[in-house]
This record gives C-alpha cells, sequence and structure tokens, in this order.
C-alpha cells in the first residue's frame, strides 16, 4: 500500500538518546523514502503494542534512508512568514505520521509537549538547535542543549519537553519527523519563567503530499 501520494483513504492529521545516533561509518545499505515508508507501515502494523521508542527496526531505517533531496523536493516547502513548515509525506490517520518540517533561518518552535508516544527526529539538511526543559511545576527548567548536524533522536513527554529550531542565519534546515500514534493538538510555552501559562496548539499542515492546503 503505497503512502507517497493522496489516497482515498488518507486524509492530513504536528531520546532515550541523549544525543543523536550518528549514521555508522560502516558500509550500510542506503534505503529509498519509499522502502522507509514501506518499512515504517509494515513495523508499526507488526508492533502496535510496543512504545515507538522500541521499534529498533524503525530506527535502523530511518538511520539507513538516504535523505535524497531528489525525493524530498516535492515536500520541502518554506514559507517565510513562518518559522517553520509542517509537509506531511505519508499518514494513515489512525498509527503513524510521517513529516518533513522546514526551518527558517533563525527561527524555532515554541517549547512543546507530545501527546502522541513520541517522535523520531532524522536530520537532513543544515543544523538544528534542540533545547529541552523539565516542568517543576513553576518554570521550565533547561536540561539539555544540543546542535544536530547528522543522525537520528527520540523524544517523548518522559524525556521532558523541548524546542527545536535553527540557529543559522546563513542555511535553511530540513528535519523527518515520525510521529506514532498521529496527534490532534499539543501543549506550547512561550515564557519558560512561568510553567502555569500553557496555550494549545492545534495540529495542521502547510502541505499535504506536496501540495499546499490552503
Amino acid at each position: 500500500m503505497s503512502t507517497i501520494t493522496r489516497s482515498a483513504k488518507r486524509k492530513a492529521t504536528e531520546e532515550e538518546t541523549t544525543r543523536p545516533s550518528k549514521r555508522s561509518h560502516v558500509q550500510t545499505k542506503k534505503i529509498t523514502l519509499k522502502k522507509l515508508v514501506d518499512t515504517i507501515e509494515r513495523v508499526v502494523e507488526e508492533n502496535s503494542k510496543i512504545p515507538l521508542e522500541k521499534m529498533d527496526e524503525i530506527k535502523q531505517a530511518l538511520m539507513d534512508y538516504d535523505g535524497n533531496m531528489d525525493e524530498l523536493k516535492r515536500y520541502s516547502q518554506f514559507d517565510a512568514s513562518r518559522n517553520y513548515t509542517r509537509n506531511l509525506i505519508a499518514t494513515d490517520n489512525e498509527a503513524y505520521a510521517l513529516m518533513l518540517l522546514c526551518w527558517n533561518k533563525g527561527k524555532y518552535s515554541p517549547i512543546h509537549d507530545h501527546p502522541s508516544d513520541g517522535c523520531w527526529v532524522r536530520h537532513i539538511q543544515g543544523t538544528v538547535n534542540e533545547v529541552r526543559y523539565q516542568n517543576n511545576g513553576k518554570e521550565l527548567v533547561e536540561s539539555s542543549n544540543m546542535m544536530i548536524s547528522e543522525g537520528v533522536s527520540f523524544m517523548t513527554d518522559a524525556l521532558g519537553l523541548h524546542k527545536i529550531g535553527n540557529p543559522s542565519q546563513q542555511v535553511d534546515a530540513i528535519t523527518l519527523h515520525l510521529y506514532a500514534p498521529p496527534y490532534d493538538k499539543c501543549k506550547l510555552w512561550f515564557d519558560p519563567s512561568d510553567a502555569t501559562k500553557v496555550s494549545t496548539a492545534v495540529s495542521n499542515f502547510y502541505t499535504e503530499y506536496g501540495e499546499l492546503t490552503n
């Protein structure tokens, strides 16, 4: 079942690693975007009772993915009026959603949670800065601050909250995100000094399957 193009069934529905897993120096067989999506669909369906974090075959597939920008070009859509865009590549609307996030220069997401079973992130282009926080009930305390220029990482609420962004003023950044299951809403914090000020964001996509949503 192909998930690269729109179908009647598909409608759009947004580590423990303290550091990203880097690509192995050992020669491995690189896989295409279609193979990556096929692997995600199969593994999620066969292992529905296993937490996303424990799906080692998905992690390996993300690491083996060749990141071919010719394949990703249709999903790599930027908008200068936004900090970043979320571009849907594939989903079954129930078990997973794979998307490409395109980060404008110097722009970040708000601090946010992960109401799904977590998120795998695969670096594609540029450098991204991930800042993690712990919520002590009064404020959000920074717990780590990493620059990521390669590899695969994982984030879940068990590891805290985080924000991601592009620290560069010269180069756009791109990351591939896998959520399983997809989520409709998440919580946002705009002021880390006050953990009680929480907003809610509704999930949406800038593009779906390479086509603008508006």
